[in-house]
């Protein structure tokens, strides 16, 4: 779980992440992003205190750092308006 909002990331068997979040409308939950860069199962993953962050590991003997870019980021990452964009932005390789 997301520190603070309701967003759901869960580690998955095709070696993606998948964040979910709360439709209120629909009272039920989509999947909104699918994280790729793994080239095997992701056992695991982890959000930071802030949640901009999340750490995933992998049996790719991987750790991932991904990072959350919100609309007119000081970065430059191209979000669509009203959404936002996981990047991968560091990658440990050995470690599992």
């Amino acid at each position: 779980w997301h520190p603070s909002i309701e967003i759901l990331a869960s580690a998955s068997y095709d070696n993606t992440v998948k964040i979910y979040k709360e439709d209120q409308l629909e009272s039920d939950w989509s999947c909104v992003a699918t994280l790729e860069s793994h080239e095997s199962t992701v056992w695991s993953l982890a959000f930071d205190k802030t949640g901009e962050r999340l750490a995933t590991c992998s049996d790719d003997n991987t750790v991932k750092i991904w990072k959350e870019y919100k609309p007119n980021n000081d970065v430059g990452v191209m979000v669509p308006v009203g959404d936002s964009v996981w990047k991968c932005i560091c990658t440990l390789s050995g470690y599992h």
